[in-house]
């Protein structure tokens, strides 16, 4: 559930396990972090926000190495 609505989110495995490994390092569940993008999404529909959010984290990461302290939030910028 998002915004207190059932939701089906079709994802491919890799965005997935890419989720998950956030979830990890950030000490969140699946649904907080789910929450917190459809928060941030502005007109992308929620698997495009989702994808946008693994891909900006990831490259957050790839370009400042360690110190990644809200790195969500800053993954959410721009969806």
């Amino acid at each position: 559930m998002i915004a207190k609505r059932r939701t089906t989110i079709r994802l491919e495995t890799a965005v997935w396990d890419a989720l998950d490994e956030i979830c990890d390092k950030e000490d969140m569940s699946r649904h907080e972090l789910c929450t917190r993008i459809d928060s941030a999404r502005s007109e992308a529909n929620r698997a495009q926000a989702v994808r946008a959010t693994v891909i900006n984290y990831f490259r957050l990461a790839a370009a400042s190495g360690v110190g990644m302290q809200d790195a969500v939030g800053r993954a959410l910028q721009g969806i």
